[in-house]
């Protein structure tokens, strides 16, 4: 991914920001109707934070934090905006990769999220079990694990394409992004590859960067045998606006785990 959007944390920042706020509206309707409500004494979990901005989000409305990510300038960029917004005594944020986190007390996280697809950077089964099970000690009694995901549907699905663009001073970003799953593309029968251009204007002129990787596929059996193998389990799936899902094929759905009884 080097050249890429996670290259560079301002970049990854102004493109991944707006909207944040909406997205920790949903996070709390989901946490106070699944698991344990939201407030003032409540720390949330953020693995592969980024550079920190639900975590900006959630401390400003008075609740505690931890995030990591395994991009060590990503948590440095996280830190200083924390700082800046005198917020760094409400979030802990730190260096770590999804399976090999430890640093989290158990029983201490009310809510835990991993929104967009990235659980699918974990390359193998192991290491997303892994994951689930660091997950799962660190969450308090009624605590749940919210997970944002893509399904596969093996044989059906096109390459496509998503425009996303986002300015921040006179700095302006647009990314397009290519997604080539299994069979239109995908360098293996559960990777998809997903390609990154991006376009970043300032003042002095245009810059493209272009990085490809890979995400790992699940169809929905194959999701749900790897839950089911895992020390959590299914309490609800729902669409990305927080409803229940229903049986719905979606492009992206939220799957709520908790540990399992």
């Amino acid at each position: 991914m080097n050249g890429g959007i996670y290259a560079d944390p301002l970049i990854y920042d102004i493109l991944g920001t707006p909207g944040t706020a909406g997205e920790v509206d949903r996070l709390e309707r989901i946490s106070r109707a699944w698991g344990r409500a939201p407030g003032s004494g409540s720390t949330w979990l953020e693995p592969a934070c980024g550079t920190g901005r639900h975590l900006r989000v959630i401390a400003g409305r008075g609740m505690r934090a931890v995030g990591f990510d395994i991009e060590p300038a990503m948590i440095d960029f996280a830190a200083e905006r924390l700082r800046r917004r005198g917020l760094d005594g409400l979030v802990r944020v730190f260096a770590a990769g999804m399976a090999d986190f430890e640093s989290v007390a158990p029983g201490s996280i009310d809510f835990a999220f991993l929104p967009d697809n990235s659980l699918r950077h974990l390359e193998s089964d192991d290491a997303v079990r892994t994951h689930f099970a660091r997950v799962g000690r660190a969450l308090a009694p009624g605590g749940v694990y919210a997970v944002g995901l893509t399904l596969s549907v093996y044989g059906s699905e096109a390459a496509e394409e998503d425009i996303w663009r986002a300015a921040r001073g006179s700095c302006r970003v647009v990314q397009m992004v290519n997604y080539l799953p299994p069979g239109a593309g995908g360098p293996g029968p559960r990777t998809e590859r997903v390609l990154s251009h991006l376009a970043i204007t300032r003042p002095g002129g245009t810059e493209h960067r272009d990085a490809v990787y890979d995400l790992r596929c699940y169809d929905q059996r194959q999701w749900d045998r790897l839950v089911a193998s895992s020390d959590l389990e299914t309490a609800a799936s729902l669409d990305g606006a927080g409803n229940l899902r229903e049986g719905r094929g979606l492009a992206y759905q939220i799957e709520v785990l908790r540990p399992a009884r």
